[in-house]
């Protein structure tokens, strides 16, 4: 009897211990292939305005990243083959014909207002100006140029050579998409996105964005992107959003070529390709997305 007891409480040690070995061994942490998250969450391509408690409205200083004011790469909205010198900035051969735009200006068309107001802004040509940079760009606007109202929104939005008034560049923005200006539904968005002189909604954002996005505005596409990756104001879906990137991304815009980048070093959503991702991160950092040149040292170190 004795001895059957020695048996059995050997047993019980031997069971004891082989479980105490089986836990250690599941509380051994497990290595699973590292997943990149994105940083942060989707904003709006535009700075908002803080109005104090007394007197006026004074912009935020987030920089710019509004998208172009004048789209002459392109030939819109001025159609000039004179302007097309190579080797030139935008500026260069805009200045360059200067006496056509004032000319022009001057007996009423209002592309050329809106384009002697771009130059008044900045500096092509002329001296720079607010004050008459926003004289043209009212003469273009009277004559329901859409590229006006939204640089006039832009004024008015940053209270550059004016009181700033969010609610007149929503109007001003209001009148630009009207009048089927793409940069000017974007800003559309972009004030119900932030409440800008206007109540925050949404969904209302997310549908100028996407009319945006449908007229060719790259940084709308770009915008739309986030809005399905991180399901904001739509359903969360991946391939959607690369459906947008992807335009995005070969217009230039870095933010699309950041997180397009992203998708193809993992895979999701896409054919792993990292060649392809280390020339979207190049180009994402090139153009100065932040972020870029550190997922670059952290994936792809030489």
């Amino acid at each position: 009897m004795k001895k059957l007891l020695l048996i059995f409480s050997a047993a019980l040690l031997l069971t004891a211990c082989g479980q105490k070995d089986n836990n250690a061994q599941q509380e051994q942490p497990k290595t699973e292939k590292e997943e990149y998250k994105f940083p942060g969450v989707p904003v709006a391509p535009m700075q908002q305005i803080e109005v104090p408690v007394k007197g006026g409205v004074d912009p935020t200083t987030m920089g710019d990243p509004n998208g172009p004011v004048l789209k002459m790469e392109e030939g819109m909205p001025l159609d000039f083959s004179q302007l097309n010198n190579a080797g030139q900035s935008v500026g260069d051969r805009v200045a360059s014909q200067i006496d056509s735009i004032r000319y022009k200006a001057e007996h009423g068309d209002a592309q050329f207002q809106y384009a002697y107001g771009v130059c008044y802004e900045k500096g092509w040509g002329v001296e720079e100006n607010a004050k008459e940079a926003l004289a043209w760009y009212q003469k273009a606007a009277d004559q329901e140029n859409g590229p006006a109202y939204n640089s006039l929104g832009n004024f008015y939005r940053s209270g550059i050579g004016v009181t700033a008034n969010a609610n007149k560049a929503f109007e001003l923005y209001l009148k630009g998409a009207a009048v089927k200006d793409d940069q000017a539904m974007l800003n559309v968005g972009n004030c119900y996105y932030y409440g800008m002189g206007t109540e925050q909604d949404t969904q209302k954002a997310v549908k100028w964005w996407n009319d945006a996005a449908d007229a060719g505005n790259a940084f709308a596409m770009a915008q739309m992107g986030d809005c399905y990756f991180f399901g904001l104001g739509v359903e969360k879906d991946l391939k959607k959003a690369i459906e947008y990137y992807g335009p995005a991304s070969e217009k230039g815009v870095s933010s699309a070529q950041f997180r397009l980048g992203v998708l193809y070093y993992t895979g999701e959503g896409v054919q792993q390709d990292q060649t392809y991702a280390k020339l979207l991160m190049t180009k994402a950092r090139d153009g100065g997305m932040e972020g870029a040149q550190e997922f670059l040292d952290r994936y792809f170190k030489e």
